[in-house]
């Protein structure tokens, strides 16, 4: 496996599982709507699992399912199940935004200094923010003396949660989130190009990079992402009951999203297309089809490592592990025994806190210890 020191490009992608325990995992919330049995609800489960390819579980996907069938009713068989949809992301967004917004509030209570330079972070009591900090600390740490052109870290997710903008904010680290810096602040995929530069640290006309410096990719949209026409501008307010904007799961709605998820999904492809480039994943579930067939396609270049926490008992998972099985490039990280939390994001934050964990060490250096 890679020195992440070293790595040309690195590049991470966090799923809902990092945000545990602050908020609740989707399929809870899903099944949490199920059982309040809205009118309509039943029939439209029915015509949704007579697809075999759907997921019963996945509050996305049957969001995305039903986005679609909306648009091909007529307006007098739209009223009902307009009504859960709109009553279905309303839950979705009250369960996300509150549960981050108590973590939130937690940890400004406490500063910056409270969160651990090393050891184990399961031994430390704090918020799923305190994970997030460590993190994002320990990687930049280990990237700081990187002697390749490119240092920036990749953060790739399909959170809606804002605990990556706040932890780097904290953090006071910088970062592109893909919109451009104004009264109104507009997503503008060209910001992803753009880097700061330190005007402290010019010498001989040469300017440096700010660093460490992050680009943060929200996959499937965002708490504070609204519509404005043909628009997406991004607000303080995550709290609000304005639409939230939300992304397919599955490949064959993603057609009719187009902006900004299109050109968000070409930028996950171009990153992991770069050479010598290594993916960290922790907390996806695999549930998201156009990101499993980039993942699938990248796995099979010589020159991309990826390394996946995983809880392997989850379906989705285990069917992706089995389409890659085999595959040197693809290293899964998986619970033990006598360890159920293996794949859990506090475990990768406490490893980060060593210098290069994946580095193989050679036999002739393993001789000299």
């Amino acid at each position: 496996m890679p020195r992440l020191s070293e790595t040309a490009h690195l590049s991470i992608l966090l799923g809902s599982g990092s945000s545990l325990p602050a908020i609740p995992q989707m399929k809870t919330t899903f099944e949490d709507f199920k059982k309040s049995k809205p009118t309509g609800m039943r029939h439209l489960l029915n015509l949704y699992s007579a697809d075999k390819s759907h997921d019963s579980t996945n509050i996305e996907e049957f969001l995305s399912w039903l986005g679609n069938r909306l648009n091909g009713l007529a307006q007098k068989e739209i009223k009902e199940e307009k009504t859960i949809r709109d009553s279905l992301e309303t839950s979705l967004v009250d369960s996300i935004s509150g549960g981050f917004t108590r973590d939130y509030e937690a940890m400004e209570r406490q500063s910056v200094d409270d969160i651990p330079q090393n050891g184990d972070l399961m031994d430390n009591p704090g918020t799923t923010e305190i994970v997030y900090e460590a993190f994002f600390r320990r990687i930049a740490r280990l990237r700081e003396n990187t002697r390749v052109s490119d240092d920036a870290i990749n953060i790739f997710t399909t959170n809606y949660d804002l605990f990556v903008e706040n932890s780097l904010d904290r953090l006071n680290y910088a970062y592109t989130d893909g919109f451009r810096q104004k009264l109104r602040p507009e997503f503008n995929i060209t910001e992803y190009s753009r880097r700061p530069v330190d005007v402290a640290r010019r010498f001989r006309d040469h300017w440096s990079p700010v660093t460490p410096f992050f680009k943060v990719y929200k996959l499937h949209g965002s708490l504070n992402w609204r519509r404005q026409g043909e628009t997406i501008i991004r607000t303080s307010d995550w709290a609000s009951k304005d639409a939230i904007v939300i992304a397919p799961t599955s490949s064959k709605y993603a057609d009719s999203q187009g902006a900004p998820y299109s050109d968000l999904f070409r930028e996950l492809s171009i990153e992991l297309l770069r050479p010598n480039t290594t993916l960290i994943i922790n907390g996806f579930g695999f549930g998201d089809d156009h990101i499993n067939e980039l993942l699938r396609q990248a796995v099979g270049r010589d020159d991309f490592a990826m390394i996946a926490f995983v809880d392997e008992t989850e379906s989705k998972v285990k069917d992706f592990m089995q389409k890659v099985s085999g595959n040197p490039k693809a290293t899964f990280i998986t619970n033990g025994k006598d360890n159920d939390s293996a794949h859990h994001f506090n475990t990768l934050a406490d490893l980060i806190a060593y210098e290069d964990p994946f580095e193989n060490h050679s036999e002739e250096d393993t001789n000299a210890e």
